[in-house]
């Protein structure tokens, strides 16, 4: 008997694909698998209320305080105060549009409809992964970040240079980072030192590369390559970058426009993210030049700010030279214009 059921390749019901499309993402996103970003409920619940940026405040500890008072008899003692602060977050409100022309599915026979209904999960998924890239470039342009938590290697990568890395986290270094973020021609060169591991987990269907007991994420965003043809390679503790994506209202449309292009069918998917480097915050007197911030804009030092602790800050940067011989292909780079919310 032929399978009659109805599925989602066949045709696309907005609701329906709305949450089937946020599901994927979240199941496929391999930065989320990883760990790196964490699926934080507490970013969520703002998403889609008013306004452009997710507010967090925080009480600062008292464990760091003052040293402890003399207690005697001839003078009151003092009574501290509590300071609080905000960490502020970007909203990223995102639309995109595939579409079809009545001809090509009817010359070609390719299957546009199905492909949008399987893939457009792994297009928001890259999109993550750009916006990931441009904060992470940003915040570590900031001069105050940069000095508290990256380091700048002579040399190619080492372990020595990764020590001196981990280092910058102070006396949280041996229990702290679990996954390392790497361009592939690092890797490759990481490799030609024996520094790989490769183990089995336990449950797991493969082997992953592992160094120093960390997961290796390799990934050739061009922002992992900087302008001198060295690389940079981000060290993180899990849950170092809160994430979270919603679906607003409307957050599907099929438009059919019968006379364009001789008939043509269009599918809209909008969503609203956040993605954030826990610890730091948009900068207070950041502006974006347009209605909403730019991927050069996320990338620029001056759009981000320290404003706790950088020990709280879950992530090192580890910048270092590669032999010619592991000399990566370099894709273009996002254009300087092109919006985060778009």
């Amino acid at each position: 008997m032929a399978d009659n059921q109805f599925k989602l390749a066949n045709a696309i019901i907005p609701e329906v694909f709305a949450n089937y499309v946020l599901n994927q993402s979240m199941k496929t996103n391999r930065f989320v698998n990883s760990g790196i970003l964490k699926n934080d409920p507490t970013l969520g619940s703002q998403l889609l209320a008013p306004g452009d940026f997710i507010h967090m405040p925080y009480i600062n500890d008292i464990a760091e305080g003052p040293d402890a008072q003399s207690w005697t008899d001839t003078q009151d003692i003092s009574v501290n105060g509590l300071t609080t602060g905000e960490q502020r977050a970007f909203k990223f409100r995102q639309a995109q549009a595939f579409g079809w022309t009545d001809i090509s599915q009817q010359v070609s026979g390719a299957p546009a409809q199905a492909t949008i209904s399987n893939r457009f999960s792994a297009y928001w998924n890259n999109q993550d992964q750009k916006i990931l890239f441009a904060e992470l470039k940003g915040v570590f342009a900031n001069a105050d970040i940069e000095t508290a938590k990256k380091y700048e290697d002579t040399g190619t990568f080492s372990a020595r240079g990764f020590l001196a890395t981990i280092a910058k986290l102070g006396d949280l270094q041996d229990n702290t980072f679990n996954k390392i973020v790497v361009h592939s021609s690092t890797y490759a060169e990481m490799k030609a030192q024996q520094l790989i591991d490769t183990v089995q987990p336990a449950g797991a269907v493969t082997p992953i590369s592992v160094y120093n007991g960390m997961q290796i994420v390799q990934d050739d965003d061009p922002n992992l390559i900087n302008d001198d043809g060295s690389t940079t390679s981000y060290v993180f503790a899990n849950g170092a970058v809160g994430y979270s994506v919603a679906n607003p209202q409307n957050a599907v449309e099929i438009q059919r426009e019968a006379r364009a292009e001789g008939g043509r069918t269009n599918v809209i998917n909008r969503r609203v993210v956040t993605t954030h480097i826990m610890g730091t915050s948009v900068a207070k007197n950041f502006a974006p030049a347009g209605q909403t911030v730019t991927m050069a804009e996320l990338a620029e030092g001056d759009t981000w700010a320290s404003i706790v602790d950088p020990r709280h800050i879950q992530v090192v940067a580890y910048k270092a030279k590669l032999d010619k011989e592991f000399a990566p292909v370099v894709t273009p780079k996002e254009t300087a214009n092109t919006p985060a919310g778009k």
